[in-house]
């Protein structure tokens, strides 16, 4: 069950890593936890100012989609000593989970961002 576990984070963060622009890893998982933050396409490119405020925002946004739409729950927060905005964090030891659980992970949370802008945070 470890090795599984460590299999879906290492998984994880590589989807992560092959969606640069969209994702960012906050650092790299020590065990089963992955956190990431989340851009949606409006705060990409160069020159786009995404301040952490926004990042605060979008995330929770983003989180209120998830309970509305009942599709996936995972919690956002910030980690205030090292000053970080809210970001995601999966801890990928549940034994219900696999693989392509990751992937609709970030799909999923895409999909509930791709519509945000500055106007709406």
């Amino acid at each position: 069950m470890a090795n599984q576990a460590m299999e879906k984070a290492r998984y994880l963060t590589a989807q992560v890593k092959k969606r640069p622009g969209a994702f960012e890893m906050i650092n790299e998982p020590m065990g089963v936890n992955v956190c990431f933050s989340y851009t949606p396409p409006a705060f990409r490119g160069e020159g786009v100012e995404y301040t952490d405020a926004q990042k605060c925002a979008v995330h929770k946004t983003i989180f209120d989609r998830m309970v509305k739409k009942s599709s996936l729950l995972i919690q956002h927060q910030p980690l205030t000593e090292q000053n970080l905005p809210n970001f995601w964090r999966v801890t990928c030891k549940g034994e219900k989970t696999n693989l392509s659980d990751m992937d609709f992970y970030l799909d999923e949370i895409d999909r509930l961002g791709e519509d945000i802008d500055a106007s709406m945070v």
